[in-house]
């Protein structure tokens, strides 16, 4: 459910938040009618305000990760509130450790300065139970709650992010600090479910619940970043040059004929070529700009005798959008740019955005899955 902008940032309702919503009513209003017995039935509007006042606090708990990450150059995608909580999308994000760890901590910040000024306002304010002081306790406390429990040193958590950060800038590589940062998230949601069990916490039902979904959470979160890191270690210090295979640049008004003078030559040249393959073709245009890589099947479909009228161009395929990488991207972001296109071949440039090779996508998988 989309709910509009908020300082640029789009933000979407998850449907799964109504279930976390019913779930807090259905839990909460009983212990409120315990603990507070002369608001009656005002503890139902008590259960579902706290969990409006919570979704907004997850909310500008987001917004703050958002609009950090944004002073930092990140472009910002959308924030979707959801069964535990949210998460805000980032695009193509090139950071650094530093930046990594600011953006991750602006969120448990804000819970924790909410949380802080409720604790004020509460000394200052009437004891005496009203539906507003209820919603300010609860409120309160849950952010006090979260903002501490975010900061803990376990992916997927903020603290988690800030761990992987450290372990980044010792190690200068961020797949070691995902892995470190990953298994703490895991040892985090095991202590957990444990100490729940050994403080008897196990027999009240909402904390139960709460816990149960928590630490499954964390567990799950956890696993998809080890296996994240597993992904990202098998391309550290990879770059789109290093995957490259060879390409002969053609101008692009070049004959059939011509082009296979061209490509005769280039493979005498090599003397003999290691593996006898033929080199992508890549046309280019007057200022040596990729424009479109030759499609061997539709060269090889033309006869003899017409190659020579035949302009290169007629068997192009042309290079969408995205297709072309400069030769240094490497790691997380040579993926990133490679799954925005999912084009099959890639022309790879060099210096001055001249063509240096082509590389397949297939390649990358292929090393992707080790």
């Amino acid at each position: 459910m989309p709910l509009g902008r908020i300082g640029g940032v789009p933000v979407t309702l998850s449907w799964s938040w109504f279930v976390i919503a019913a779930v807090t009513v259905l839990l909460y209003t009983p212990v409120l009618l315990r603990a507070y017995p002369e608001l009656g039935a005002l503890n139902y509007a008590a259960s579902l305000g706290f969990a409006l006042t919570l979704a907004v606090s997850v909310l500008l708990h987001e917004l703050a990760h958002a609009w950090t990450g944004r002073a930092f150059g990140w472009p910002t995608g959308r924030i979707v509130l959801s069964l535990l909580g949210g998460h805000t999308h980032f695009g193509d994000v090139r950071t650094t450790p530093l930046a990594s760890a600011v953006v991750s901590l602006a969120g448990p910040a804000v819970n924790l300065a909410l949380g802080l000024a409720g604790w004020a306002l509460l000394r200052t304010a009437d004891p005496a139970p009203s539906l507003g002081w209820v919603l300010l306790d609860l409120t309160t406390w849950a952010n006090l709650i979260v903002g501490l429990f975010n900061v803990l040193p376990g992916l997927p958590l903020d603290g988690g992010r800030v761990v992987e950060s450290v372990v980044w800038a010792l190690t200068g590589r961020e797949h070691r600090g995902t892995v470190v940062a990953a298994w703490a998230g895991r040892a985090l949601s095991v202590l957990l479910l444990a100490g729940t069990a050994a403080t008897g916490l196990w027999r009240q039902t909402p904390a139960l619940v709460l816990v149960v979904l928590i630490a499954g959470f964390m567990w799950q979160g956890a696993g998809a970043s080890l296996r994240s890191a597993r992904i990202l270690s098998r391309l550290h210090g990879v770059s789109a040059t290093a995957l490259a295979e060879p390409a002969l640049t053609v101008p692009h008004d070049a004959s059939l004929a011509r082009t296979d003078q061209l490509v005769v030559t280039h493979l005498a040249a090599r003397h003999p070529a290691p593996d006898g393959a033929v080199p992508h073709v890549v046309a280019v245009d007057t200022g040596g700009r990729p424009v479109g890589l030759l499609v061997p099947a539709a060269a090889d479909a033309v006869p003899d005798d017409r190659r020579a009228g035949t302009p290169l161009a007629a068997v192009l395929e042309r290079l969408p959008e995205g297709a072309v990488l400069p030769g240094e991207l490497q790691g997380e972001a040579l993926l990133r740019a490679v799954a925005r296109t999912d084009h099959p071949r890639y022309v790879v440039t060099g210096p001055g955005g001249t063509p240096a090779g082509v590389l397949r996508s297939a390649a990358l998988e292929r090393l992707l899955a080790g």
